[in-house]
């Protein structure tokens, strides 16, 4: 029967790092081709390339993922980089304005090459020792930083991930406070009458949470905001008292620093003393606002963040790194027992005897990558003053950029900015006005239009049931010219897309 087996293919030295004698020549010479691939493909002088989606469809479709035989790296370099770098998405091009999808630090992203080339796994220390005390140290540094000295934490892959451990610690402390009731035992019956308490403007992340942790989406408790978008600590008052009124028990208050429509801060130091009061756990999602603690003039806005029980971080918005990294920190690294279970094969009672560290103990993952990688070489490159003077010029652009909205004959601002954020709409200027619907279906069509062409990706959301645009400055490249510029392509796509309008009528 073995004389009928197909042979396997010879494993070709070149495909693997440790083989051959001269292991790291191929790796370079892909890494330089790659560089050269992504080089070529950016710098093209608009954020997309307009490609028709039905035709970059069937383009993509034509690609067979794994042919009999293998392809030249550089030839299977060469095909993907015509269809598949040059109708990405430019993150570093100014009018690349529509989320929180940051250019990366390029000491980070070249980092990427030895997290994939060394393949370490972050569940225990036999896979990852030195990337295990990395990570470890790393979260410990981003903990103090941001107001918890004592703090510790792990990574995750992002924002909605941190929102859910933070979420599912919470949880799990309720879930002690039920006789019978500790870790593994499930949820009490109590838990119908447990509530999430946030803002109406937090991520929607917050909802997803209570889901996938047996909350149902209805425990989630959405509080006023102001017309920055802020949380109305009065607005609080009144739910927290609507609660005990109604015998549910506030489990958790989420506070926002930087939500993703307005960019808003909550107030976070009263909002702690009614989490405190009401024995809630506090969780903060700061995956935009995070960054604001490396600079001395913006940490003050985040007054109130050191008395969180959790908090979210992501590094890639506003600390520049790629994604995925983000971080859930804690100011006890105890809690994080809520996700711990045994196994012999990854965190033996032994290993702990001997202070060994395995952060498969703090995850929801088991294989992860090692992220803190990147994080250590793109901070240790840039350093926190050059750090902090990007993120506060983007915070200046911003302002900016809000009151050249407010100069303009067609634009509406509709918030003030409060971070990176300029929420706005085009209106008619004055002596040609339209209906609400129908200035909506302008803003709809010129963004749409945008896009089409690649000339700018500007985003779009709805704030009080109308359609509004928005501009995220995450770019540290990007300037006041720059943002009048795109402005101007707004304002112009929509008086073409309500000459359209009018035409077809």
């Amino acid at each position: 029967m073995a004389g009928d087996m197909t042979a396997p293919a010879a494993v070709a030295p070149a495909l693997f790092l440790g083989a051959g004698p001269r292991p790291g020549e191929q790796l370079r010479a892909h890494a330089l081709a790659v560089a050269d691939a992504v080089t070529a493909a950016s710098g093209r002088g608009r954020p997309y390339s307009g490609a028709d989606p039905a035709a970059l469809a069937a383009a993509i479709a034509a690609i067979d993922p794994c042919p009999e035989d293998g392809i030249e790296f550089e030839d299977v370099l060469a095909g993907l980089a015509g269809t598949v770098l040059a109708h990405g998405v430019d993150v570093a091009d100014p009018c690349c304005a529509a989320h929180l999808h940051c250019p990366t630090l390029l000491p980070a992203a070249a980092a990427e090459l030895a997290i994939g080339a060394t393949n370490q796994s972050l569940d225990s220390f036999d896979q990852a020792p030195a990337a295990t005390l990395v990570e470890d140290h790393l979260v410990r540094w981003l903990a103090a930083t941001l107001g918890l000295p004592d703090g510790s934490g792990v990574l995750t892959s992002g924002g909605t991930a941190s929102n859910l451990l933070g979420l599912l610690i919470a949880r799990e402390q309720a879930c002690a406070r039920v006789a019978g009731h500790g870790l593994g035992a499930g949820l009490p019956a109590r838990h119908r009458r447990w509530r999430i308490v946030t803002s109406r403007g937090a991520h929607d992340s917050v909802r997803r949470a209570a889901a996938v942790l047996g909350l149902g989406t209805d425990a989630v408790v959405a509080v006023a905001t102001d017309r920055a978008g802020r949380l109305d600590v009065a607005a609080l008052d009144g739910a927290l008292a609507a609660l005990d009124a109604a015998g549910d028990e506030p489990i958790a208050i989420v506070a926002t620093a930087g939500t993703t429509d307005l960019g808003a801060i909550d107030p976070l130091a009263p909002i702690a003393e009614r989490a405190r009061a009401c024995g809630a756990w506090l969780h903060v999602d700061a995956a935009v606002g995070s960054a604001f603690a490396l600079s001395p003039r913006l940490a003050p806005r985040l007054a109130g963040l050191e008395r969180a029980d959790s908090i979210t971080a992501d590094l890639h918005k506003l600390w520049f790194m790629p994604i995925g990294a983000s971080a859930l920190l804690v100011r006890d690294v105890a809690v994080l027992d809520a996700v711990h279970h045994h196994s012999d094969y990854l965190n033996r009672a032994d290993d702990q005897a001997d202070g060994v560290l395995n952060l498969v103990g703090r995850s929801l993952d088991t294989s992860r990558r090692f992220d803190a990688l990147k994080i250590l070489v793109g901070l240790r490159s840039t350093g926190r003053r050059r750090m902090a003077a990007m993120v506060e010029g983007l915070v200046d652009l911003t302002a900016a950029a809000g009151r050249a909205v407010q100069e303009h004959d067609e634009l509406e601002l509709l918030a003030p900015p409060s971070t990176v954020t300029v929420v706005f709409r085009w209106r008619p200027a004055a002596g040609s006005p339209l209906p609400a619907a129908a200035v909506d279906a302008v803003n709809v069509a010129a963004q749409r239009a945008l896009l089409r062409s690649g000339r700018a990706i500007v985003g779009r959301t709805r704030l009080d049931g109308r359609i509004a645009l928005k501009l995220t400055l995450v770019n540290p490249l990007a300037d006041e010219a720059g943002v009048q510029r795109l402005l101007e392509l707004v304002a112009g796509a929509a008086r073409d897309a309500r000459a359209h309008a009018e035409t077809a009528r």
